[in-house]
């Protein structure tokens, strides 16, 4: 059960966190937004995809952003902790870092259990349902996505499909127009209305109170015949098999295919959640400043070591990629360089908190 001061300092950290991850789910959920809707004008999705899209990368923007939100969080959090004096009591009062880790760690241990989770599980899931949407709605079925006002083309340019409107009722398509070239020659088929059915061929588009046109005009050949109602087979490009990236394999089979890639994409996902454990426990000594500073002075400092590190991970994944280290080394260095900053930090910030108190008694 956590005390009076840990729940206040685990309850600063903690909206300071939720307020930097709100933020910047926002601005990349914006982003995403915009895209996903240019994708769905341009018929590159289906529009019953959009919830599902962003779903998808809220999840993966999540494991990015868990480990850099707790981690300022953290420093904001402390930072208006210092500018307000409020730290300065409590250390009068007796309360150490030891003491401050207990409400941090209160906040850490859960986000990093969140993005061990997310890391492992639910990344490589989400992964492989994006290339799946994607997959289907560029290789589906040509007419899961048709766009009013568009022009539809299938079967290698073979057919080529354009519709003024959708009914009320979404079920049937207006002012159709389907051209097909079969050899030398050319089919043109128009129509009020029409509907798309799916049999055992394959998608019909069955058209109503129409005309076709057969050939070409000025020849002999040349016909034009009205119906009530026809019937014509839409035919579906080869569609290739779906490959997943590397980021889409479960992480279980990442130790049944021993790959330079496969191996290199272990140690990434390992290093999300090692990476928010290490970056909030230096959080804290790294928050230290003068009284009235202010919240954000020790921002641009956190950038920096964040940049540094998240750089060295980057890194070593590109040489494990190339093996170009040994394969028990992978990304351990970068999180034990890491690790022996954090102790270093800590270090210096209880020798200054000593020489202070010392100071302070002369």
């Amino acid at each position: 059960m956590l005390k009076t001061i840990d729940r206040y300092v685990f309850k600063e950290c903690a909206w300071s966190s939720l307020g930097v991850i709100m933020v910047l789910l926002v601005i990349l959920l914006g982003n995403t937004l915009v895209r996903v809707l240019g994708d769905i004008a341009d018929g590159k999705l289906p529009t019953d995809t959009l919830g599902a899209m962003l779903g998808i990368n809220l999840i993966h923007y999540l494991v990015v952003l868990l480990p850099i939100g707790v981690y300022l969080g953290i420093l904001l959090g402390m930072g208006r902790l210092y500018r307000d004096s409020e730290m300065a009591a409590m250390l009068a009062c007796g309360v150490g870092s030891r003491r401050l880790y207990r409400g941090v760690t209160a906040l850490v241990v859960p986000a990093t259990l969140l993005t061990l989770m997310l890391s492992m599980l639910l990344a490589p899931w989400t992964a492989g349902k994006k290339a799946s949407i994607q997959h289907d709605a560029k290789y589906g079925s040509q007419l899961g996505g048709l766009t009013a006002g568009q022009f539809t083309i299938t079967a290698k340019g073979r057919q080529t499909l354009f519709f003024e409107n959708w009914s009320d009722d979404k079920k049937e398509i207006e002012k159709v127009f389907l051209q097909n070239k079969k050899h030398d020659n050319n089919i043109i088929q128009t129509a009020e209305s029409a509907d798309i059915q799916e049999r055992d061929q394959g998608h019909y588009i069955v058209f109503k109170d129409g005309q076709s046109y057969n050939g070409e005009p000025g020849r002999k050949n040349y016909q034009v015949v009205d119906f009530k109602k026809h019937g014509v087979l839409i035919e579906q490009d080869q569609i290739p098999l779906l490959k997943l990236k590397t980021s889409a394999t479960p992480t279980w089979l990442l130790f049944t295919e021993q790959t330079a890639i496969m191996r290199a994409e272990w140690h990434w996902r390992m290093a999300i959640p090692i990476a928010c454990l290490l970056l909030a426990l230096i959080a804290l000594p790294l928050s230290h400043t003068a009284p009235r500073k202010g919240r954000f002075s020790k921002v641009g400092v956190g950038l920096l070591v964040y940049i540094i590190y998240s750089n060295m991970l980057g890194l070593g994944r590109a040489w494990i990629e190339h093996d170009s280290v040994p394969v028990w080394l992978g990304l351990w260095w970068a999180h034990a360089l890491m690790l022996a900053a954090l102790i270093l930090v800590i270090i210096l910030r209880e020798k200054l908190v000593l020489f202070s108190s010392r100071k302070a008694a002369t």
